[in-house]
């Protein structure tokens, strides 16, 4: 055991003393006033104890303030805010060996214990103690040096009569002050007359807290969280400085595109229906990174652009708010180069239709003889749709991801296979390119003879129906030919549950499993958004594969009668006056579109083949992560890019674990964004008036923490209730108890009836991006458990929109 004096802790002791000594120590370095005491480390036996204690009645504190200093505590990733012990007003040495055993045991408590293994890479592995002769504070608050809640530049003070505990649990509002931070042309900082609006702080010492947090920021050189006393003579003193942890925060539309201008026209047709709503994370650098690069090494072999740096990644498909859009003014630069092909041709092949008042292309045509040889390289690039099949095919049978126990190698080889994987997707371009370029022939020659757009496409549809064994056709036809061999068998089925009725196929011997392998053999990569990396294909998703069959099965799983063809009278009525060349052409034009929609589903399946090796792939590495620590939960990897896993393995960044956090609960706000079909410049939700309902009781409030919830309120008064906490229901309480952080994790939104932007409680919510709405007058007494409320932490507003009579009304 090492006692040091706290104004003279060396730099060297910094890793044992722990974070809250290390941030005093160095506020005395600083120039700023800390009050007297001294730092023990190292504290193991009884022995020490006693040591201590005599220690501390040498030093004649009336009453200490003792606190924990943990290893990881205040750090920049993570503050660990309030999960270890203080014990204020310690007097005599019984209660001081009390106080000290209670910092050393809370290291391994329960409450620190769920904080640091949910943010596993900020666990403190050890503790030690910080004695400080406790103040008789006239006020007490906090200050930042930044605003947590907006991150504006601008100091914030926070202040409440007597002790500052009450302020940082959430247990009372303060009053606030605030003024905006500025620098000179030397680097020197500026903070103006703060506004003053409050009785509790005067001028003087605000204009004193004020010039020492400049002077802490200046010595620290980063943003600050800091708390502080004013003595009853006027003495004012800090009683602790932490890294600012929140402003790295993750938003609904940080991984927004940075490629267009207000000129740039984007879409969400066709990219919008293979993967509708905002995609994750892991999503975005994989699967969809992969769509953009086929896209990209098509627009090259087109001549279009020159190599891949020309068109960069993430230019062609572009994200806003985590919703996909095609480039289209990127896209349409081939128009330019291709002898024959215009704007309207690329629109319709990609929008099946041509968009009316867009801006002009920012490129001029290319000369003719440039335009005749991209043609060429274009013509070749469409008729080697069946070379693509073929390589597409053997592509996914040898994409095969080695096995490793190390998570770092296991990375590593799926970083090789993803290499691969993407030239799956300029294979399907292929198909993908001849079936729209045909169809887009097609309509483009029926247009002027029908007259419309629409008439054309109508004529079109006709010439594309009974095409054979097409991929996307087939799973439901497969589907029934499982659910009906199921009802022959045994028609009870029809009311098993899912874990039922998979038991019952699986061990069937006969035309019941023929029938499921062949399904899964053939569509078991498939599910709905494909190529959402977080959505389990159907062989992976048990339940939802059962689910589906039950449900062909109570549709009596037979296929529907087939009303008599019309394709020959409808390839006849167009071929109708047409002669010679003409008539072979356009034939031509049409078996080639038939064709290519059987090719495009098949490499289109194929594609997806190779997405679910990949998802399988970083499931098994997110398992892997788990069992090491990384990552509390094999979820949040999906929340992470692919680089950013990279990150987390090797250079142990433990703060991404809170950004995951962060986006998973910002995706359920970015699902709810609706966007138009078209945008020149860059895309925005279109905003939807809210309706008020006929027995909506609207509480107001101060939003903390952003986002819009609704859901099933539970009034919490202890932690037993909070115990009764279920998975996305609201937490009403009159304030935040750091205790409750572990139910943080699966509330969707939480209300107070008192609190400040700057509580732990707040801070904890803004690390986890849950809603909180502070300051709601009465909240637990007005609403009752088992209310459905909205929570709008965008506006600070509570909605009743049905109370728990009404709903126990609705029961009986």
């Amino acid at each position: 055991m090492t006692i040091y004096n706290l104004q003279e802790l060396p730099i060297e002791a910094y890793g044992l003393a722990g974070g809250k000594a290390r941030g005093l120590a160095e506020l005395i370095r600083g120039g700023l006033t800390v009050a007297d005491g001294f730092v023990i480390t190292g504290l193991k036996s009884p022995g020490d104890y006693e040591t201590a204690a005599s220690y501390f009645e040498r030093c004649g504190f009336n009453k200490a303030a003792v606190r924990s200093s943990a290893t990881a505590e205040d750090g920049a990733d993570f503050s660990n805010a309030g999960q270890y012990s203080t014990f204020l007003n310690v007097e005599g040495r019984k209660d001081f060996i009390e106080a000290l055993r209670g910092c050393m045991e809370s290291l391994t408590n329960a409450r620190a214990a769920s904080y640091s293994s949910f943010f596993s890479q900020a666990q403190s592995t050890s503790m030690s103690v910080v004695v400080q002769k406790m103040a008789d504070p006239a006020c007490a608050g906090v200050c930042f040096t930044v605003n947590p809640a907006t991150g504006k530049r601008e100091l914030l003070v926070e202040a409440v009569e007597g002790l500052g505990e009450s302020l940082v649990s959430g247990q009372a509002s303060a009053e606030v002050y605030s003024a905006p931070i500025s620098r000179g042309q030397n680097g020197e900082i500026h903070i103006p007359q703060v506004n003053h609006t409050g009785t509790i702080l005067n001028t003087t010492i605000i204009s004193k807290i004020s010039q020492d947090a400049a002077k802490a920021l200046e010595y620290f050189k980063h943003e600050l969280d800091l708390e502080w006393a004013l003595s009853k003579d006027g003495e004012l003193i800090w009683l602790q400085a932490r890294p600012i942890t929140t402003l790295d925060e993750a938003t609904v539309d940080e991984l927004d595109s940075i490629y267009g201008d207000d000129n740039s026209v984007f879409t969400r047709c066709n990219i919008g229906e293979m993967l509708p709503g905002a995609v994750t994370p892991l999503s975005l650098s994989t699967s969809v990174m992969g769509i953009d690069y086929g896209l990209r090494r098509m627009l090259i072999v087109t001549g279009a652009y020159r190599n891949l740096k020309e068109i960069r990644p993430g230019e062609c498909i572009t994200s806003f708010r985590n919703h996909l859009f095609f480039n289209l003014t990127a896209i349409n630069k081939m128009a330019t180069c291709i002898l024959g092909a215009s704007k309207s041709d690329v629109e319709t092949s990609i929008c099946g239709k041509t968009l009316q008042d867009t801006p002009a292309l920012p490129w001029k045509n290319k000369p003719m003889a440039v335009r005749i040889f991209n043609s060429v390289k274009y013509f070749n690039f469409l008729l080697s749709r069946k070379k693509a099949m073929k390589k597409i095919d053997r592509l996914v049978k040898k994409l095969n991801i080695e096995k490793s126990p190390d998570p770092g190698k296991y990375y590593k080889n799926i970083e090789k296979a993803t290499a691969k994987y993407i030239d799956a997707t300029y294979y399907h371009y292929i198909t993908s390119g001849h079936s729209g370029a045909m169809s887009s022939a097609l309509i483009g020659i029926l247009k002027t003879e029908y007259g419309s757009e629409d008439a054309a496409k109508a004529v079109v549809a006709g010439l594309l129906e009974d095409i054979d064994n097409i991929e996307s056709v087939d799973i439901l036809r497969s589907m029934r030919k499982l659910a009906l061999e199921i009802l022959k068998k045994n028609p009870d089925t029809l009311h098993y549950s899912h874990e039922k009725l998979a038991v019952f196929i699986k061990n069937d011997k006969g035309s019941i499993r023929e029938a499921y392998d062949n399904f899964i053999k053939r569509h078991g990569h498939r599910a709905i958004r494909e190529a959402e990396m977080r959505n389990k294909s159907w062989k992976h998703d048990e339940k939802a594969l059962m689910e589906n069959i039950k449900m062909v099965m109570m549709s009596g799983a037979t296929e529907p009668p087939k009303p008599p063809s019309r394709l020959a009278q409808n390839i006849e009525e167009f071929l109708k006056g047409k002669k010679g060349m003409a008539r072979k052409g356009l034939l031509y034009l049409i078996n080639q579109a038939r064709a290519g929609v059987y090719n495009r589903e098949y490499t289109k399946s194929k594609f997806v083949m190779a997405i679910d090796i990949l998802k399988e792939a970083y499931d098994i590495l997110a398992g892997m992560l788990v069992d090491a620590g990384a990552l509390p939960e094999k979820d949040l990897i999906y929340f992470l890019t692919h680089q950013e896993i990279g990150e987390l393995i090797f250079d142990k960044k433990a703060k991404l674990i809170k950004r995951a956090v962060q986006r998973r609960r910002l995706l359920d706000e970015q699902m709810e964004f609706k966007f138009n079909e078209f945008y020149t410049g860059k895309p925005s939700p279109v905003i939807i008036e809210k309706v008020e309902t006929e027995n909506g009781m609207i509480l107001t409030g101060t939003p903390i923490s952003r986002g819009e919830v609704q859901g099933t309120a539970r009034i919490i008064k202890s932690v037993e209730d909070a115990k009764k906490l279920e998975k996305g229901e609201i937490m009403v309480a009159a304030f935040t108890d750091i205790g409750w952080s572990p139910y943080y994790s699966i509330i969707g939104g939480l209300v107070t009836e008192v609190g400040s932007a700057l509580s732990h409680g707040a801070v904890v919510a803004r690390e986890y991006a849950l809603p909180l709405v502070v300051n709601v007058a009465n909240a637990t007494n007005i609403i009752k458990t088992g209310d459905l409320i909205k929570l709008d932490a965008h506006q600070g507003t509570v909605t009743i929109l049905e109370t728990t009579a009404a709903v126990e009304t609705e029961a009986v």
